[in-house]
């Protein structure tokens, strides 16, 4: 059962809100993953059916997934999607999400922005998943996963839906489309047509994108207007059936055409697995999901770390390690013990010497322990976790305490093996 860390209350207004947790609050976006998958960092929120990207998630044209609720709120930084178009252009794509519990395909419906959201600034690629998609990946509660961009498990073609419109404006959104939309232009069609009848580019607007057009308005003497559609892989598609000049706010229309995957993603599906370096030079993880320490008794008092004689870079010293005094070295969320098949460690005392006992845990349900002699000189183990842990299916620590004398430790290259 993951340990419950982090348990704020938040308001959605017009976009996701997530917990802010803490963490960095710079705003450095970086590059999102691409085709290949790579680190991203969790939250969740309730969703409603329609986000920032102005689109219903239960249209029924939509794949059932979707309907289901397996959507997410892309960090601001981030929302111009992972072929880097203008902001917007993240809506509607499709992201293969791997965490601890399971991997599942979600599609971006919304948006967490920066203002009021730490864990949307940019310090990290996050997502905040709606809470089916939470509870569907067993995330969500500030956790670490991988991922990578496919092209949607789409059925049938290319939905426009009409969110605002009058003879010489239109606002929409486009849906069910196996590839991000980079470019949407108009022009009228129908009996009546002008001669001159040029495209119209629609301009990013938020989620949705919008057109204004003078003159003869959206149809030039039509009676209705089709759509040129340009995938972010370069793709042009021309619709085949027009949107009458009718058509009523709320209707979506099949356009009767869809993208092609023209760039598929290679590799094997992600597989994320919790960082192993639990601390050489420094904690391992990433921002707000790093591994850290929790100590008791007199261990509370002095922890850090230092680069004084260690076995390379930092260490952790725990100069207080008084006797029953001890430390967890624990991850946010528990992983099955069959992840990692050891671990590693070395350790010293400040002065003197006595022992430790060592053993890898989960929310302080320990498996057997280790004991083990320590002096001025670094001694360095290495606990099998099949022969130690036989009746725990997961952990998510390491603890440490002190059944004799007062010393102080410190620990150098703690990491798991596979």
């Amino acid at each position: 059962m993951r340990r419950s860390l982090l348990a704020l209350a938040c308001i959605p207004i017009l976009a996701a809100c997530s917990s802010s947790g803490g963490g960095d609050s710079r705003v450095d976006a970086g590059a999102a993953p691409t085709d290949t998958c790579g680190s991203i960092r969790l939250t969740s929120y309730t969703a409603s059916a329609t986000g920032w990207c102005e689109f219903d998630r239960t249209r029924t044209f939509l794949p059932s997934f979707v309907r289901g609720g397996l959507t997410a709120a892309i960090a601001e930084p981030w929302n111009g999607g992972s072929y880097g178009g203008a902001a917007g252009e993240s809506c509607g794509e499709c992201w293969e999400i791997s965490t601890i519990a399971d991997t599942r395909i979600v599609m971006i419906h919304d948006l967490c922005p920066i203002a009021g959201n730490v864990p949307c600034n940019g310090s990290h690629f996050h997502f905040d998943l709606s809470s089916e998609s939470g509870a569907a990946l067993g995330a969500g509660g500030m956790d670490e996963g991988s991922a990578r961009r496919v092209a949607c498990p789409v059925t049938g073609n290319v939905h426009v839906l009409v969110n605002d419109r009058n003879p010489n404006y239109l606002r929409a959104a486009f849906m069910n489309h196996r590839i991000p939309v980079r470019l949407a232009e108009i022009r009228g069609a129908g009996p009546g047509v002008a001669a001159d009848n040029p495209w119209h580019p629609m301009e990013r607007s938020g989620g949705a994108m919008q057109v204004s057009v003078g003159g003869a308005g959206l149809a030039n003497g039509g009676t209705g207007f089709v759509i040129r559609l340009t995938s972010a892989q370069g793709q042009v598609v021309e619709s085949t059936v027009g949107v009458p000049s009718t058509t009523t706010n709320g209707t979506a229309v099949d356009l009767g055409v869809q993208f092609d995957d023209t760039s598929a993603s290679v590799g094997a599906m992600c597989d994320f697995v919790p960082p192993a370096d639990v601390y050489v030079d420094g904690f391992g993880g990433i921002p707000s999901v790093r591994w850290a320490i929790n100590p008791w008794g007199a261990a509370v008092s002095g922890v850090g770390e230092t680069t004084s004689t260690c076995v390379s870079g930092s260490c952790l010293r725990v100069p207080n390690l008084d006797q029953y005094s001890g430390f967890h070295l624990y991850y946010r969320q528990a992983f099955p013990t069959s992840t990692f098949t050891s671990i590693h460690l070395a350790l010293r005392t400040v002065s003197g010497s006595g022992t430790v006992t060592v053993a890898a845990s989960n929310d302080g349900v320990r498996c057997a322990e280790t004991t083990i002699a320590v002096s001025t000189t670094y001694a360095e183990a290495t606990l099998d976790l099949a022969t130690l842990c036989p009746g725990m299916t997961s952990i998510n620590g390491i603890t440490v305490d002190n059944p004799g004398p007062d010393i102080g430790l410190v620990l150098d290259d703690v990491r798991f093996a596979r």
